[in-house]
């Protein structure tokens, strides 16, 4: 955090008393646009980075299948959350890079479809949505976040027993990127565990 990395926040700010002045909003729900801005912003910049990355890499179709096979069961399966924007930048567009890397010398064939799908489904059914001490939820909406991580998981488990996506290379970051949701569904367990000890 610090307060070098919150530009984010400074930009939301400006963003918002703008229009507040434009009466484009209203003065009295500014703090929640404040932090829905900062929100925005943090997402774009992070989309933008793992496209920049996959670019670098030769093809941007990387970042789309990483950004699409990540960000959707991410929301709705939870897990760990960065402390700050830019830990939250640092360790998206790493693991980002560190999916695509891995594809050059890893094959997503049939067994690893398979098991990745099945390790995420079992995650999703059991354990979602696994909270982040700084973002909790409330009763209703754990069921509902639990009802869409297990029918995302399930549908990607039955297009690995189908395997029907083609065998290319964007499909291989796609189903390592399942992996860092896998490792991010663990990681708070791993936190509790010190924090008791």
């Amino acid at each position: 955090g610090g307060a070098t990395a919150m530009w984010e926040r400074t930009l939301s700010q400006k963003s918002v008393r703008l229009f507040c002045e434009q009466k484009v909003i209203d003065e009295a729900k500014a703090d929640a646009y404040v932090y829905g801005y900062e929100l925005l912003i943090s997402s774009v910049v992070s989309v933008l980075l793992v496209i920049l990355v996959s670019a670098v890499c030769g093809d941007v179709r990387y970042s789309l299948s990483f950004l699409i096979g990540f960000i959707p069961q991410r929301i709705y399966i939870g897990g760990y959350h960065a402390t700050s924007h830019t830990r939250c930048y640092l360790a998206f567009t790493g693991l980002a890079l560190i999916c695509i890397l891995l594809s050059k010398v890893i094959a997503a064939n049939h067994l690893f479809r398979i098991l990745t799908t099945a390790a995420l489904m079992g995650i999703a059914i059991f354990f979602s949505p696994i909270e982040a001490t700084n973002k909790p939820l409330g009763k209703k909406k754990r069921l509902s976040y639990k009802m869409v991580a297990s029918v995302l998981s399930s549908i990607d488990f039955l297009f690995a027993i189908f395997n029907v996506l083609p065998d290319t290379r964007s499909i291989t970051v796609y189903y390592i990127s399942k992996w860092v949701l896998v490792i991010f569904a663990i990681i708070p367990f791993f936190q509790k565990q010190a924090k008791i000890s």
